[in-house]
Parts: structure tokens; sequence; C-alpha cells
């Protein structure tokens, strides 16, 4: 998240890094540059010193920054500060003013103000940015070469770049998909786990898919919004897999596992030997018939589902209140194909097979 010297013209290089204890903090870190007279916009810039603060809260860091914007308005506090800076560089107090903050458009909030060091024969500008961006609380300071100005515009637009990157860690990223575990029959239950996630105060949810084949004609199953998922009869003759998306205040990622195999029915189920065909001239009214294939396991009875299917992407969706062999076509098929799932019954389980898809109805 923190500044790099890519960030900066040719040139400029890093000079120290750490990580700084500090127990008001999760975690604080600085990254301080070297830019050798290196021009940022306008400005001449020497050095630049960076740090990075993780709060505990988001709530917390917002009293924090409240705090610091607060007393950094208050003159008082500024010349307590710029007497605090001339003893550190064991200079007189007269010579280190700092200026009145302002307010550019950075993160979540933001404070920038001037600080200058006027010695015999030389002025060093300074300018100091802190930005929130959540509870990640960012402190730029950007020192002049000698006796050269600093253009407001030039630090906001580093500040800027910092923010990006800041929010680039931030939001919910994958570096490893989500895995599905368990057994492939109708009324078992599946498993998925979110997968690796970086991202800060991430929350999940999860969308289950059924899917004609390991790569292809994927479609969202209403209401399968769970880590887990029990198969149905439904998903016979399928494979599964589910989209996790991980959420923050600052965005959102999505992260799709692998799909499964076809799910099956249990030992002794019926296994379709012939797919189900589907007899009839796709026209507008026309109906439609789908014969029961051929299958091993002697079955018992048959059931049906027909499915309305995108051309483009292979996915399908049940077609509601469609489950008998014969199907008339609609309006709402016209551009799509139409699929039957025939589901074959008897005493051990059930078993499934998919027909092949009809031509597009007109």
């Amino acid at each position: 998240m923190a500044l790099a010297a890519s960030d900066f013209p040719t040139g400029a290089r890093i000079v120290r890094q750490r990580y700084v204890p500090d127990r008001e903090f999760v975690a604080s870190y600085e990254r301080d540059f070297a830019l050798a007279r290196t021009r940022v916009g306008r400005s001449s810039v020497l050095v630049v010193f960076t740090g990075l603060s993780v709060g505990r809260t988001l709530a917390e860091m917002r009293r924090s920054f409240a705090t610091l914007v607060q007393l950094m308005r208050a003159r008082r506090f500024r010349t307590a500060f710029a007497n605090a800076v001339a003893l550190e560089a064991d200079l007189s107090p007269r010579s280190v003013t700092v200026g009145r903050p302002r307010t550019p458009r950075i993160g979540d909030a933001a404070i920038s103000f001037s600080i200058r060091v006027r010695q015999p024969g030389f002025t060093v500008n300074m300018t100091a940015t802190v930005f929130r961006l959540d509870r990640v609380l960012e402190t730029i300071l950007l020192v002049a070469v000698p006796n050269r100005r600093l253009f407001n515009a030039d630090a906001d637009r580093l500040s800027r770049v910092a923010a990006d990157r800041m929010r680039a860690g931030l939001v919910p990223a994958p570096s490893a998909p989500p895995v599905v575990t368990g057994p492939l029959n109708p009324g078992a239950t599946l498993t998925a786990t979110q997968g690796t996630w970086s991202g800060d105060g991430v929350a999940f949810s999860y969308q289950w898919e059924r899917c004609v084949d390991a790569a292809t004609g994927c479609a969202p199953i209403p209401g399968a919004t769970a880590s887990t998922y029990t198969l149905t009869n439904g998903d016979l003759a399928s494979t599964l897999r589910v989209s996790v998306t991980g959420r923050n205040r600052l965005g959102a990622g999505t992260s799709t596992s692998t799909p499964t195999a076809a799910v099956t029915g249990p030992p002794g189920a019926p296994t379709t030997t012939a797919p189900p065909l589907v007899e009839g001239i796709v026209g507008p009214g026309a109906t439609l018939t789908a014969t029961t294939g051929t299958w091993s396991g002697a079955p018992t009875t048959f059931a049906y589902q027909w499915r309305r299917c995108s051309v483009a992407t292979s996915a399908c969706v049940d077609v509601a209140g469609a489950s008998g062999a014969s199907y008339t076509l609609t309006s709402a098929d016209t551009g799509s194909v139409l699929r039957v799932l025939v589901v074959a019954t008897n005493a051990s389980g059930s078993g499934g097979a998919l027909s092949a898809p009809t031509a597009p109805a007109p």
C-alpha cells in the first residue's frame, strides 16, 4: 500500500523502510525516498518521508484524525508544533513556521499544511499531508530543494497516487479460489470454502451455479446463497460451482471455484445409455415432446424439467411449470434454445440425463 520508487520520476530511490513499534496502532510502517533534486510536477523535491498507520477500528481512526484536524486548526498548536520541529533540528524557534491547514479531497479525509525553515542564506519549504482511507492513516512529507518552492497541486497529486495504492491494497482481491467439497448425489450437501483473499474487513457472500458441463453454461441457482448447498434431482447431469464475493466499504471482488464433476444418482440408480431427445418443429406456438431416452437400472418412473438456454453462453434456467413430457413454446422462448432434463427413478434412487439443445426459437 506504500508509495514505490516507480511513483516518482526516474532517479528516485528508497533510502529507508521499516516497521515501527507503536502501541496506538495495529501496525506502523515508514518508507523514505531520496529524489536527487528530481522534479515532482513543478516542484523540485529533495526527499520524501512517508508513514502508514493502521488503526484497530474505523471508529477509532476517525476519532484520531478528527482530533488531528482540530489541533492543526488551532494557531497555538501550530506554534507549539513549529517550536517542537525547531527543537528537534536544533534551530531557533523563530526560524520555523507552520502554515494554516488545507483540506484537499484525498481519501476519506485529508489535511495538508506547509512548514518553512528559514536560515541565513537559504529557506527550506516542506509540505505535510495526512489523509485517512478507512482505518489506515498515511502521512507524506515533501522536502524541497533549498530556496525552491513546493506547489500544493504537486503534493496533492502525489498523495492521490498514494491513496490509490492504499485503496488497491484494501479492496478485497482473491489470491486463491474457493473450493467445493462433498458427495455429488441428490440429497448430499456441498460445502464451499471462501478461498484466500487480501483486503481489510471483508464480508463474504455466496452464489451457487448449475453448469451444463465443466466449462460452460453456468447459471445462478435461485436462493442458493449460503456456504453450503444441498443437491436436488434438478442438479442431476449437471456440474456445480460457487462464486464467492468479498466486499468491504471500499469495493468488492469475486472468485469462482472450479466446477465439480457431474451430479449422479446413488449406487443402483438408473443410468442413461442414450440421452433423451426433443421431437417437434421449433416455431411460434409449437409443441415439443421429449422421449425418455434409454436407461439401465429398470426405472419405474420418469420426471421432466424443460429448460430455456442462452445461445451465446449455453446457460440454462428452468421454465416454471414446464414439468411434463411435452412443452408448448411461448414468446419468452424467442432467441433461446430448449433442453429437457429427464429424471429416471427406481427403488435405489434417481439418475438424470439432459437432452441436446434444440434449434433457436424464432
